[in-house]
């Protein structure tokens, strides 16, 4: 028996078609977007395991310079506290680090003033020379770590939202497929729907 079409058949096929083209232009809009931020994810932690990879260095060699300074500054006091000046005048000009010669003069400077040095551990401008690259790289890593999570979320939205666009590619596609009217209006309204949520959803995604 052949199918006799109305108006309104007219108006559902054409509803259809018009939600299939969308449907499928988001459809690959979505993947290609998903391929994107999955490729933004990579990139990003491989940037927080190589500035990890660099704190972790940073923080040896900081740690290194701490004991080595520390070192320095337990002999230094002993010569001159043993007022053996040319032994001291070695430690200054060739063991102890450019860097420390500073904190030295400071505390030389408070002793003779009648105070008590901070501990070299407890010197905030000193320890905060030291770690402070090791930090850098942290707060490099975590603000990479932190983007690739970001990146991840962002992918798996799109995901989402190519699900719901395939769920409105099929709810259109097989419109045709029924003679009985209602069960195409139905049809339709559910691939508008998810059309609808999908469309919602890719308003608040950003673009890689």
């Amino acid at each position: 028996m052949k199918r006799e079409f109305t108006g309104i058949d007219r108006l559902i096929e054409l509803v259809a078609v018009f939600v299939l083209g969308i449907a499928t232009v988001g459809t690959a809009w979505c993947g290609y977007q998903a391929t994107q931020w999955n490729g933004v994810q990579a990139s990003a932690m491989t940037a927080s395991t190589d500035a990890r990879v660099e704190a972790s260095r940073l923080f040896g060699l900081a740690t290194q310079k701490a004991s080595y300074d520390s070192s320095m500054i337990a002999q230094y006091a002993q010569a001159v506290q043993a007022g053996n000046t040319k032994l001291a005048t070695f430690y200054r000009e060739t063991l102890i680090r450019e860097e420390l010669l500073p904190v030295i003069d400071r505390w030389e400077t408070m002793i003779k003033a009648g105070s008590i040095p901070t501990r070299l551990i407890d010197d905030t401008s000193y320890m905060n020379a030291q770690f402070g690259p090791y930090r850098a790289a942290t707060a490099k890593a975590d603000a990479a770590t932190a983007q690739a999570l970001r990146a991840g979320d962002i992918q798996h939205s799109y995901v989402i939202t190519t699900i719901l666009l395939a769920v409105a590619l099929f709810f259109s596609g097989v419109t045709s497929s029924f003679m009985w009217r209602p069960a195409r209006v139905l049809l339709v309204l559910a691939a508008i729907a998810s059309l609808g949520v999908a469309a919602v959803n890719l308003a608040d995604l950003p673009v890689a």
